[in-house]
């Protein structure tokens, strides 16, 4: 099956929004990810692991069914972009963490 450049653009899209919908299903914003960095990181970035490999999971399946690159493509950017937005929400919580009691 061939694609021209339209149809190229369209996968590429619909599966953009795939992975970012993937991502508003498992996981609260990097905003409040930001705010419990201190109390919740292991779980905050487990349930963003998770986001990364359903959507490229989702982008594999459908790059082999439309025997099309752009579905996968635009599912690892999307996935990638994320992980390193929680990730940098992560830091920037940890950074800003006030001190819990007892310690120096």
């Amino acid at each position: 099956m061939e694609f021209d450049g339209t149809t190229s653009a369209i996968l590429f899209g619909v599966w953009a929004t795939f992975a970012l919908d993937v991502f508003s299903t498992l996981n609260s914003s990097p905003q409040t990810t930001e705010l419990f960095a201190s109390d919740r990181q292991q779980s905050l970035m487990h349930w963003v692991v998770i986001g990364d490999l359903v959507a490229v999971a989702g982008g594999v399946a459908w790059s082999l069914i439309a025997r099309s690159p752009w579905p996968v493509v635009a599912t690892i950017l999307v996935a990638g972009g994320m992980h390193y937005a929680y990730g940098h929400a992560v830091g920037r919580g940890l950074s800003q963490a006030p001190p819990q009691q007892g310690s120096y």
